[in-house]
């Protein structure tokens, strides 16, 4: 009887995908050997970061787009968004807490075809805006900092187990 459970346990894991999360290359193709990362506006201090964290966890090979390397497949970095948006307020109605939020998308080309788009990846910290002008800008660029940490994490995982 707890062999039965124990198996029926294990089988009920793998059925929902939950060992897939994080692992294996998800919806890059096996065949797929250097991925090109593009990306919108004019962060390229934030795609440098997304690909130096995909070169720590890809199986494949990551470049940039500037890159005269040949790529078997494009990963298109879109609408990539910061908004700041009061939340808290005092009894006087000023803002005493704020949220950051980071938003963007994802696809992954092949041949000039998409053959996969993620959700909105979103992002978001709240800030204490009670403090001085410097302390909140201080708050601000560590929030930014951690935003960009965590939204990369997102993307990986929807990235490596394909959901």
């Amino acid at each position: 009887m707890m062999r039965l459970l124990t198996v029926s346990l294990c089988l009920m894991l793998s059925a929902c995908g939950y060992h897939l999360m994080g692992m294996g290359r998800g919806v890059v193709p096996a065949d797929v050997q250097v991925v090109r990362v593009i990306g919108a506006g004019d962060d390229e201090r934030f795609i440098s970061s997304l690909m130096a964290y995909m070169r720590d966890n890809a199986s494949y090979s990551v470049i940039g787009g500037a890159s005269d390397k040949q790529a078997d497949a494009e990963l298109h970095v879109s609408q990539l968004s910061e908004s700041l948006a009061s939340i808290t307020f005092d009894a006087s109605g000023i803002a005493t807490v704020d949220r950051m939020t980071l938003s963007g998308e994802m696809s992954l080309w092949r041949d000039d075809a998409q053959i996969w788009r993620s959700d909105s990846i979103t992002a978001y910290e709240d800030v204490d805006v009670s403090g001085g002008p410097t302390t909140i800008e201080s708050a601000k660029t560590r929030i930014r900092s951690d935003l960009e940490t965590q939204w990369m994490r997102q993307a990986w995982l929807k990235l490596s187990s394909g959901f």
